[in-house]
């Protein structure tokens, strides 16, 4: 039994993201560079340092340090920690069972898990298998499905953002309906829009009369924020960048 339950001491949700910020700080950002530095020199570290500044989009400044960089923002240090994991350097160096090891200390459920290097929002454990991992293995099971998965990830993560943010809402809605789009798009082997071929797409996954109200009610809705999957379900090139795709 943790210490605050040992002694009946009431922490509240708004605390214990302070304290987890607080363990990321000690133990991830201002901790985990320097061992980067110790393995690869301190190239190697302003280099990690970088690309997790690009991930989170903020502009990095050399000798300034990563923790500095992040702050005290509990979304963003999420962030951050998503963002070293995907470098190299960082199996290596434990990140995996070290955020296990933060995860455990907090004194309350933060509202996120860490999964896979991703954190992702709880909710009851059924519906998370079944709508979120399972899903997430399926798409990331084959490559054609890249164009869904990139879209329906961006969704969870920007629901994970409204814990704190709730405009950001309305992106889970459109991220997810692009997802969908993508999908319907492989499905039928048709290039239009999902308004568009909602029926050949309902038709071919055998769905439901019942379904049909609720989908058409979305993709009116999601339509009116104006966001479309990609031609063939790829990933959708970034508006004035040739070449480049969303992540």
């Amino acid at each position: 039994m943790k210490f605050d339950q040992r002694f009946n001491i009431e922490v509240g949700l708004e605390e214990a993201k302070k304290r987890f910020v607080n363990r990321v700080y000690n133990a991830i950002l201002t901790n985990l560079p320097n061992r980067v530095a110790g393995l690869s020199g301190v190239d190697a570290r302003y280099q990690v340092e970088n690309a997790v500044c690009t991930v989170l989009g903020i502009r990095f400044k050399a000798g300034v340090p990563l923790s500095s960089h992040v702050g005290d923002d509990f979304i963003m240090n999420l962030r951050a920690i998503e963002a070293l994991y995907r470098q190299p350097t960082m199996k290596a160096l434990g990140l995996d069972n070290i955020v296990k090891m933060i995860m455990a200390e907090s004194e309350l459920d933060l509202e996120v898990r860490w999964e896979n290097g991703e954190f992702l929002p709880t909710g009851a454990p059924i519906l998370d298998e079944k709508l979120i991992n399972d899903v997430l293995g399926w798409l990331g099971s084959d490559i054609k499905y890249e164009g869904v998965l990139a879209p329906f990830k961006k969704g969870l993560e920007h629901f994970v953002r409204s814990i704190a943010n709730v405009e950001v809402l309305s992106d889970v809605v459109t991220d997810l309906y692009e997802a969908l789009e993508a999908l319907a798009k492989i499905v039928t082997g048709s290039d239009s829009e999902l308004s568009a071929n909602q029926e050949q797409f309902l038709s071919k996954v055998k769905t439901s009369d019942q379904y049909k109200p609720i989908l058409k009610a979305y993709i009116a809705y999601a339509n009116a924020l104006h966001r479309h999957a990609g031609e063939k379900g790829q990933r959708k090139p970034i508006e004035g960048v040739p070449g480049l795709v969303e992540n």
